[in-house]
């Protein structure tokens, strides 16, 4: 697996970046053209690439050359690959198709790109990066450069043999120590050091000329970082020489890196999709909404508890469904009541009806079952529901409580059971048969409403969908008034759902509208057959 950053590079520039996109556009004709498995496709967008002079007078017998430019455009968010195999523009490809602030959209994706994306985990990536990588490599280099104990550069060698090492935002220290011992070497420790790391972290066979072999393999992705790096304005590449930043940029350079640290938190949508991420890393400069606590006011943003309130509101998805005093209330949990009540009232103000970062993770790896249910309520409510926590059935023996009871109307409503399953849910005949001669009876007639749906999520995969149309069957044999209908949802399809629905502004009433709708006795596995 590889251990040390890597970059899709047919073409190293990224101001060639757009004209590599108007290229494929036309090779599968305003992608039209099926791509996945289409190797005359892939040739055809190499033929359009020599036309263009952006490639040499040489097409490759399986297309790989189309695949490797598509694969760098995919690296960058301009475009992904859809579950039928198509590739998709971007909200950002189509600005640069349509000549819409080209630097500035090209200069995020940089400042954004990350490591694990899209692409990198898609199943034609290989060798995969080793899991501890959550990385933003361009960003990592420039705050690497923008220290006054490193003079403010950075030489292509020491980018090639430890920056490229880092796995975490986090490791600007261990990077800088490493780099500043290194200075201090002499030439034959200098030579074990190099020959120590590409020993411990190429993924490649080596030979007997370990360091030079690294650096050879490993320095054009240095060269191209350092290329990237340039081409955002925010530090300078020497050639030949180093990435430097003059005094006169230091001081805007860290204010913009601060500024993107801020709007653009790192974005774990690919545990929802591969395709909701890329759909999100992709939006432009002009569609992205900053992130909730990157949208507080400077002085706010800074305070060293705001760790701590992101940490009390990850249990919530939808931070704007909540009132100032909820948010009060949650925060003072751990802060005094006036610091609460600041947080509450700055988040209120400033938050974006949009996804809440932080509960991507805290929902999709809860561990505490009831924990689990809660957070599933509380995507239904941002949805647009209204949401009812383990109601008691009618009748005063009756024991048997469902997790979720969601208000649909006046007349109707829908029971939930949440199901986190660590590997696998499967829906039985036993747990059907409850379902359909306990759960749904027992609260029909609930405030003086009748149950119309039912459904389960899951935490993960499931089986047994077929069930769901017996439990109908069963439903009505027990009582001929009740006519249901079901549907299961794995928590990455209802999650993906919300925040797909969020960033493309789409009203509470047709969120509601539309999930309604799912309930056709099937299964959704994924956010993708949703949408």
């Amino acid at each position: 697996m590889r251990k040390v950053w890597f970059i899709t590079r047919p073409e190293r520039d990224p101001k060639f970046h757009v004209d590599a996109l108007r290229a494929l556009k036309i090779a599968t004709d305003d992608f039209s053209i099926k791509w996945y498995g289409n190797r005359e496709a892939h040739k055809q967008y190499e033929s359009v690439l020599i036309n263009h002079q952006l490639k040499r007078e040489n097409i490759s017998n399986d297309g790989s050359g189309g695949r490797t430019w598509a694969a760098m455009l995919r690296t960058f968010g301009y475009i992904y690959l859809n579950q039928y195999g198509y590739l998709v523009l971007t909200k950002v490809g189509e600005k640069l198709l349509n000549s819409v602030k080209i630097r500035e959209n090209i200069s995020k994706q940089i400042l954004t790109l990350q490591i694990p994306n899209a692409y990198f985990l898609d199943s034609g990536f290989r060798p995969k990066f080793v899991d501890e990588f959550q990385i933003r490599p361009a960003r990592f280099l420039i705050r690497l450069v923008n220290q006054s104990i490193l003079d403010f550069y950075i030489t292509k060698e020491e980018i090639t043999f430890f920056a490229l090492t880092a796995k975490n935002d986090g490791d600007v220290h261990m990077v800088t120590n490493k780099i500043l011992d290194f200075r201090k070497a002499s030439d034959s420790k200098k030579h074990e050091m190099k020959k120590s790391i590409a020993i411990n972290y190429d993924h490649r066979q080596r030979s007997d000329s370990e360091a030079r072999n690294f650096a050879f393999a490993h320095g054009d992705v240095a060269h191209t970082f350092m290329l990237l790096c340039d081409y955002t304005g925010l530090v300078d590449y020497v050639r030949g020489d180093a990435l430097r930043l003059p005094t006169e940029k230091q001081s805007a350079t860290l204010e913009t890196i601060n500024y993107f640290d801020d709007r653009y938190p790192f974005n774990k949508r690919y545990l929802i999709s591969l395709e909701r991420f890329a759909e999100n890393a992709g939006l432009d400069v002009d569609s992205y909404k900053a992130s909730t606590f990157g949208s507080l006011p400077p002085a706010t943003n800074k305070n060293k508890s705001l760790k701590k309130v992101q940490r009390l509101l990850s249990s919530y998805p939808m931070l704007k469904a909540l009132s100032i005093d909820e948010i009060t209330k949650i925060l003072e949990q751990e802060l005094s009541t006036n610091e609460a009540k600041k947080y509450a009232y700055e988040l209120y103000t400033h938050t974006f009806e949009f996804l809440n970062e932080d509960f991507v993770e805290s929902y999709l790896y809860e561990e505490n079952d009831r924990t689990f249910e809660d957070k599933t309520g509380e995507i239904l409510r941002s949805i647009g529901f209204e949401v009812e926590m383990r109601p008691k059935p009618l009748g005063e023996d009756v024991r048997t409580e469902i997790e979720i009871l969601v208000h649909i109307d006046n007349e109707t409503i829908c029971i939930i059971d949440a199901k986190n399953y660590k590997e696998k849910f499967t829906l039985s005949a036993n747990l059907a048969s409850h379902m359909s001669s306990e759960y749904i009876p027992n609260y029909h007639g609930y405030k003086g409403k009748s149950v119309k749906y039912f459904g389960y999520v899951t935490a993960n995969k499931y089986s047994g969908e077929r069930q769901l149309e017996k439990i109908c069957d069963k439903a009505a044999m027990i009582d001929a008034e009740i006519k249901v209908f079901g549907a299961i949802f794995s928590a990455k399809a209802i999650l993906g759902f919300l925040d797909y629905c969020l960033e493309n502004g789409i009203e509470e009433e047709e969120r509601v509208n539309r999930f309604i709708s799912l309930f056709i006795n099937k299964g959704y596995e994924s956010v993708a057959q949703i949408i």
